[in-house]
């Protein structure tokens, strides 16, 4: 039985609540999340079947053998076992969805039957030891008990499977708004302004910025916590990867009037298997922390191979961030990734945000089988490295682009946006580059325009309501709509989270996340345009 994280708390709380009824009343006690797997180890079951052993004569067990049915609502099992146990199931329910089964006992019901296989060997003795008798009114207790469990475990895993909807409708709806601001704050800062006007642009573009870092980091904290957190495994080259945030580091310290160097030893391999996002995304928080506590002085990165010749076939890289900054206390170092912490509070006041990034950063970085460390000195600046065990292998040879006439101006691209301020975003970058965008809100069909005039590519939103994105381009892909070219280049707009759909949607050509940014956007229509015809599915583009 499929079991989703919005439902996990439900066996915590059923696994915490489970130890005093164990207890109190003496009665073996577990959870299954399906009749054939057990969440831990069941020692009355265990002992059923050694008690079976050791009194063949008996016959065989039709509640071990399967052919007992055990009602959900605690009632006795439709045959009894010849030995005399008996146990009650208990089913779990989230709305009207079964989760799982709590299973009370096996206990006898008469001790007469428990003193009846007494003294029969020391392995029956044991198994006798692990099971119960309960008198009617402790059996009542019992069952009383489990009820009342299995209606809380059901009431947390409904809470906070409410909570994941929420968090799910939050993601969209806190990027959909910042979207809009942060793409009309861009498209303001490409025209002619003055340097004042310019400068209050500026602060309020940063400021975006900085509210999208803590929502960004608010949600992966949630995904961490929740063990959703999934690390992907595709081949890249380190120094490919990180060249674009070396540039923009450097011109970052240059504007800070900070030095800033960067070194990747030459023993490091360009050849490499792991999650190339996740490592740029621990890079630019370590080093965006060294600027902000950095007043003067230099920031450096430097990426050194770890001699390891236990696994031939990976390879353990030490990424280190060092500043000059103003340093860490000794006793504070080791709460420095706690969450909501940042040093002393009047770092948190001055630089205005909280401390989820190293928390989560050192989440990550140990899902990937590394370490994080951290040396730092008051007044004398910090040093924070982290280590990645990362699989050895050939890069891919990339499909090379066709090239475009004139770049690909004038080409005729469908949006389908449903938010007014991110459908006016994307058609300004579009026709700034020279495309002709063509609009179509939720209100229309993402068919019927299509087959009132054919385009070149589409750009459409996998969370307009009403209309079922995935499943129209499946049917564009198997060549059920003859009216549009099944080859048809198609790129998503959609949330982070969201690019997980694109990855396994068959019939995509790209997915750019939002806020949708002038560059990802551009080059994901580009390389859609210039892909061969033949090519359904492209790597999606990292934010």
């Amino acid at each position: 039985m499929h079991q989703d994280v919005a439902r996990a708390p439900a066996p915590l709380i059923l696994k915490n609540l489970l130890v005093p009824l164990t207890s109190l009343l003496g009665i073996p006690a577990l959870v299954r999340e399906s009749p054939a797997t057990v969440s831990w180890p069941d020692p009355g079951h265990e002992a059923h079947v050694i008690l079976h052993r050791e009194f063949p004569e008996h016959g065989p067990c039709p509640h071990l053998d399967g052919a007992a049915a055990f009602p959900a609502d605690g009632h006795p099992p439709s045959l009894e076992c010849p030995l005399g146990l008996t146990s009650r199931h208990f089913g779990i329910t989230v709305g009207d969805e079964p989760w799982g089964v709590l299973v009370l006992g096996p206990y006898f019901t008469r001790e007469a039957d428990r003193q009846a296989l007494a003294g029969r060997s020391r392995a029956a003795d044991a198994a006798l030891a692990l099971l119960p008798y309960l008198s009617p009114e402790r059996q009542a207790a019992a069952m009383a008990l489990c009820g009342g469990l299995v209606a809380l475990a059901g009431s947390a895993a409904k809470a906070s499977a409410v909570k994941e909807t929420f968090l799910a409708n939050m993601r969209h709806e806190l990027r959909t708004p910042l979207n809009g601001v942060m793409g009309m704050l861009s498209l303001v800062l490409q025209g002619d302004l003055s340097p004042r006007h310019r400068q209050f642009l500026e602060l309020a573009m940063d400021a975006s910025n900085q509210l999208l870092a803590l929502v960004n980091d608010l949600l992966e904290m949630h995904r961490i916590s929740s063990e959703r957190l999934v690390l992907t495994e595709e081949p890249f080259g380190l120094r490919q990867e990180i060249a674009p945030l070396l540039s923009a580091w450097a011109e970052d310290a240059a504007q800070r009037g900070l030095a800033f160097t960067a070194d990747i030893e030459a023993d490091v391999p360009e050849a490499l298997w792991g999650d190339p996002t996740r490592i740029k995304q621990i890079l630019l928080n370590l080093v965006q922390n060294a600027f902000n506590f950095t007043e003067y002085g230099a920031v450096t990165v430097r990426v050194s191979r770890v001699a390891d010749r236990s696994d031939r076939d990976a390879t353990t890289l030490l990424f280190a961030v060092r500043d000059t900054g103003i340093g860490i206390p000794p006793e504070r170092q080791v709460e420095i990734f706690d969450r909501f912490t940042i040093g002393e509070n009047f770092l948190s006041k001055r630089h205005g945000r909280m401390g989820l990034g190293l928390s989560i950063a050192k989440d990550i970085v140990e899902k990937m089988g590394g370490v994080m460390s951290l040396e730092s000195s008051p007044g004398l600046g910090s040093l924070f490295t982290f280590t990645a065990v990362l699989r050895n292998g050939a890069l891919a040879t990339p499909d090379l682009p066709l090239p475009l006439a004139d770049q690909g101006r004038g080409a005729l691209i469908l949006v389908v946006e449903h938010e007014p301020i991110s459908r006016l975003l994307v058609r300004r970058i579009l026709e700034n580059q020279g495309y002709v965008p063509i609009e179509a809100d939720s209100n229309q069909t993402f068919l019927d325009s299509l087959r009132k005039q054919p385009v070149d590519m589409a750009l459409v939103d996998l969370q307009a309501p009403r209309l079922d994105i995935l499943e129209m381009v499946r049917r564009i892909r198997a060549g059920l709509e003859p009216e549009i070219e099944s080859d048809l280049p198609i790129v998503a707009l959609t949330t982070q989270e969201g690019q997980a759909a694109c990855q396994i949607a068959l019939g995509m050509n790209g997915c750019v996340a939002k806020p949708v940014t002038r560059q990802e956007l551009l080059a994901a229509v580009e390389q859609a345009l210039a892909a061969p015809p033949s090519r359904s599915l492209l790597k999606p583009h990292a934010v």
